[in-house]
């Protein structure tokens, strides 16, 4: 007995040889299967094609009624989520992760019923356990549908291709290596390579790697063992429910249903729904901060003030990534079908031009964030003379404001529902022709206050924050009107089911490129042998030659199978480390009070009677779900210790009260000890192979910054193409720098590796907002419209100003000095002396009065010489005057980061013990002059 597989679900295909055999004889056999294969085949089909319908039938793209500009959107909250929850009283979030908890925990509650009474236990007959039900649900179940049904069927052919694999294998050899076969042992280890060479270097789901390469590695140790005692089906003709394969899928498919199940009922949790009311949500606050631009962008507008809009349109710019991965989720919700799949593809098109508007309404922000630096003196609108020229223009500004938010509101309103109407299409034809209105009558009035001062009173200091502001809202109102013209000759181009699929088999082969890359490699590689050595490690056992119970017996499959979950969620060095830690958390706790629960409730039977000590084990086992269900989804440190949690108290407290309950106890000490040993392994050969996350965020900060180099050389002139790229690079680059970043404050400082987080906050900040004012204005290169050709005339007028090209050039010194040291200071170990370059960077800093103001009167001065009063233009936009205002606006803001960091970095420690060293020439020192 000692030498019996052991696994992480060890209660699978506990049936005799014999008994099997005699299932399959009783029950017959149909077109040379099994009945059993039939049921199973059957299952299999009818749950996706029910899966399928269920979910496409709850993801309907809902007619939005417009709602009045002035009141927010609302969101439909379901009975739990608002009545029970109190979603408005504790808060949306706390709501919407209990409402996931509570669906979870009545799933588990459910599994956990079966064990107990009599009404339920035909779950308990079919050959599958329900306690590995529960580890399906809580693996499938998730935020969205979208997610939970990507997961689910990633689970389930994750699960059905281990399956397969060993229904050939045991066709091929029916007793294994029991009978001394040579050529079963050779071939099962080959068939074992191969199967996990496939798993780790072709794209599968890191879901389905998970579950594959965990199953694969209990179905070949039983295979090679040759005292194992578990029933395996022998091909198709011998197939039937109760063999451990085969639960093993049925349970998988049994617990993707009821995941399914529990996204779309009571109220369902659809991404594609979140997506509509975060669009519609978005696009409101929009028109709340136009309004509030121009309300607040003079006097009223202080330093407070400005921090909250730039935090507001952070948020936005955060909303749109969230509403691109939901749409992204949403495909697994509507396929691509129906009027639903129509809306996803109009909501995607939109998405990319609210990026673009995103960085107008940051650039007219910017505009504002300056207003109140120097000593300019700025009132509102229409509100004293430090704003002469707008002073009678604001009902324009208003009226383009709203026409701007009109028409948004309308295109929204043309992608949530997917279909464009012909009153929708009037609707936006109105708004085009409103919008043309409102730019001709706020240029026309531009126009008529211009030509009655000269430029040197209209373009001045004081000034040029609401120029800059006025030509933003003039060119956000354009990219308005032109998404419009593209959503009314917008096609959508649908993929379904069917041909996604065959697309998702071509994806699968990894390309040339990164088959050659030394970081897949390296990285598949690593993961590779990691579950090999835990693969063997378990085969042979530790302490095996000991009389009795091994330590940790061979024959065990449980590191292999702990592993395959450990190596695809973990990080890197020591915060892989710290990740495994608290997953074994997790494992411990679940099943010590998995045991405890079960120990409790078969006593209490006997004292207090059966049922009502199941009703007290119901109740505890239902509480402690629903807290492990909800630290899973709402805890950023802890998720995966809940989730552990969840499974392993399942799989430890849902047995029968039998006999054998001293035994499963010292067999589940083993499997603890078996999953320690996993964890080890993992987090070693993460420590020995990887960099540190602190490591590899400084590198990625490296090359954003090389990335900015090259951006500020082609600023403002830069080719279209050129800016294009390294917009798309740059982003990836910080977003990479950014979740490493993440990773890399939660890691202990084993190493010496630095991680200085006030800075890497300060240095996040300044890149994301200095990316976004060296390419909001890419639009200047190699102009393909009138307008674009305007812009690209105001900015040769600024780069005419010497003064300009001086400050430019100094500012790309500056910027470039500054995130060298950054990325020095980040680099720096706290057990090295300090770097030549990286001291001499800060000697420079401190020395230097570098921090003082752009030479703006100047260059105002010397770009007045070469403004011209132009004819009336079509949009304020096209008016040199105000496009030369809001570049400058704009490279002023660049500027203004560029120093905000110089003054992070001075309040680092380092920067202090400089102070110490003689950074004053000897013969002006205290000691000399006395």
């Amino acid at each position: 007995m000692a030498d019996r597989t052991k696994s992480l679900h060890p209660s699978l295909g506990q049936i005799s040889r014999s008994q099997a055999d005699q299932v399959v004889d009783r029950n017959g056999f149909w077109l040379g299967a099994s009945r059993d294969f039939w049921l199973v085949l059957g299952t299999c089909a009818s749950s996706i094609l029910f899966c399928f319908l269920a979910t496409v039938s709850s993801s309907k793209s809902k007619h939005v009624l417009l709602e009045p500009l002035l009141r927010k959107p609302a969101t439909s909250i379901g009975f739990v989520y608002g009545r029970i929850f109190k979603a408005e009283r504790f808060g949306r979030s706390f709501a919407f992760y209990s409402d996931l908890a509570l669906r979870g925990a009545l799933l588990a509650s459910f599994c956990a019923a079966t064990y107990r009474l009599k009404c339920l236990s035909w779950w308990q007959e079919q050959g599958w356990e329900m306690s590995y039900v529960v580890v399906i649900v809580a693996f499938s179940l998730y935020t969205d549908l979208g997610t939970t049904v990507f997961l689910a069927w990633t689970g389930f052919y994750g699960t059905l291709l281990p399956v397969a694999n060993c229904w050939v294998m045991f066709a091929l050899f029916p007793e294994g290596t029991a009978n001394g076969n040579p050529y079963a042992t050779v071939f099962g280890y080959i068939d074992f390579l191969i199967i996990v060479l496939l798993m780790f270097f072709l794209d599968f789901a890191t879901n389905a790697k998970m579950y594959a390469l965990s199953w694969q590695a209990y179905f070949t140790m039983c295979f090679l063992n040759p005292f194992n005692d578990a029933t395996f089906s022998r091909g198709i003709r011998d197939l039937q429910l109760h063999s451990a394969e085969t639960g093993a899928l049925m349970g998988t498919v049994v617990g993707c249903v009821l995941a399914v199940l529990a996204s779309i009922g009571p109220t369902c949790i659809s991404a594609h729904a979140r997506t509509q009311n975060m669009l519609l949500d978005v696009v409101w606050c929009h028109g709340r901060l136009l309004e509030q631009l121009l309300d607040l962008g003079g006097a009223h507008m202080q330093e407070h003030t400005v921090v909250v809009f730039a935090e507001e349109v952070r948020g936005l710019q955060e909303q749109l990534q969230e509403i691109k991965r939901l749409l992204d989720n949403s495909w697994w919700e509507c396929f691509g079908l129906g009027m639903a799949g129509r809306a996803r593809a109009m909501m995607i098109h939109l998405c990319s031009s609210l990026e673009v508007l995103n960085d107008w309404l940051e650039a007219m922000v910017m505009a504002v964030q300056h207003s109140h630096c120097g000593a300019r003196v700025i009132t509102g609108l229409g509100c004293g003379a430090g704003c002469q020229t707008f002073g009678g223009m604001k009902d324009e500004l208003i009226q383009l404001t709203c026409a701007a938010e009109l028409a948004l509101h309308h295109c929204i309103h043309t992608a949530v529902t997917g279909r464009l109407e012909p009153s929708a299409q009037k609707h936006l034809d109105e708004c085009l022709v409103m919008l043309q209105d409102s730019q001709k009558s706020l240029a026309n009035a531009f126009r008529q206050k211009v030509s009655q001062s000269s430029v040197s009173e209209v373009f001045t200091a004081s000034e040029l924050p609401q120029l800059a502001l006025a030509s933003s809202l003039s060119g956000y109102s354009q990219k308005v009107a032109g998404h419009i013209v593209s959503l009314q000759s917008f096609k959508a181009v649908e993929m379904g089911p069917c041909r996604a699929f065959c697309q998702g088999l071509r994806d699968l082969c990894p390309g040339h490129s990164q088959l050659m890359s030394w970081t897949f490699t390296r990285t598949n590689g690593k993961l590779f042998l990691t579950f090999l050595v835990c693969f063997f490690m378990g085969r042979l056992g530790i302490g095996s030659g000991i009389q009795g119970r091994p330590i940790v017996p061979k024959w065990n499959a449980t590191p292999a199978g702990t592993v395959a979950y450990l190596i695809f969620q973990g990080g890197n060095q020591a915060a892989a480390l710290k990740k495994n830690l608290d997953r074994f958390v997790g494992v411990g706790l679940g099943t010590m009070l998995g045991q405890l629960a079960m120990g409790i409730s078969c006593d209490l039977s006997a004292d207090i009677g059966t049922e009502l000590a199941c009703a007290l084990f119901l109740v505890t086992y239902f509480f402690l779900e629903l807290l492990s269900f909800f630290v899973y989804f709402a805890s950023a440190n802890f998720f995966y210790a809940g989730l552990m949690f969840s499974c392993f108290f399942a799989e430890h407290s849902l047995h029968q009260c039998d006999s054998n309950i001293l035994g499963r106890s010292l067999s589940n000490y083993q499997n603890l000890l078996s999953q320690l040993l996993a964890i080890i392994v993992a987090s070693l050969m993460d420590v020995l192979t990887d960099s540190s996350m602190s490591i590899r965020a400084t590198g990625a900060l490296e090359g954003f910054i090389l990335k900015m180099q090259q951006a500020l050389q082609a600023f403002p002139l830069g080719q279209r193409d050129e800016l294009r790229w390294l917009r798309l690079e740059g982003l990836q680059l910080l977003a990479s720098a950014r979740a490493d970043g993440t990773e890399a404050a939660r890691e202990p400082r084993l190493m010496g590796v630095p991680w200085r987080e006030d800075l890497w906050h300060h240095v996040m900040v300044t890149c994301s907002e200095s990316w976004q004012c060296l390419t909001v204005l890419s639009a200047t290169a190699k102009p393909c419209t009138a307008d674009e050709s305007n812009l690209r005339r105001a900015v040769e007028v600024l780069l005419g100003a010497p003064s300009f090209l001086k400050e430019l050039q100094r500012l790309s010194s500056r910027a470039t000095e500054a995130f060298s040291l950054t990325v020095g200071l980040m680099r720096q170990s706290y057990y090295d002396d300090l770097n030549p370059t990286t001291l001499a960077l800060q000697k420079q800093l401190v020395i230097a009065s570098r921090l003082h103001d752009l030479a703006v009167p100047q260059i105002l001065l010397e770009v007045r010489e070469r403004l011209m009063l132009q004819d009336v233009p079509g949009y304020l936009l096209e008016d040199q005057l105000c496009a030369v205002a809001m570049f400058l606006l704009m490279f002023e803001a660049l500027a203004e980061r560029v120093r905000l960091l110089e003054q992070a970095i001075l309040k680092q420690p380092e920067m202090w013990q400089l102070l110490g060293e003689r950074l004053i020439p000897r013969e002006y020192s205290l000691d000399a002059l006395l």
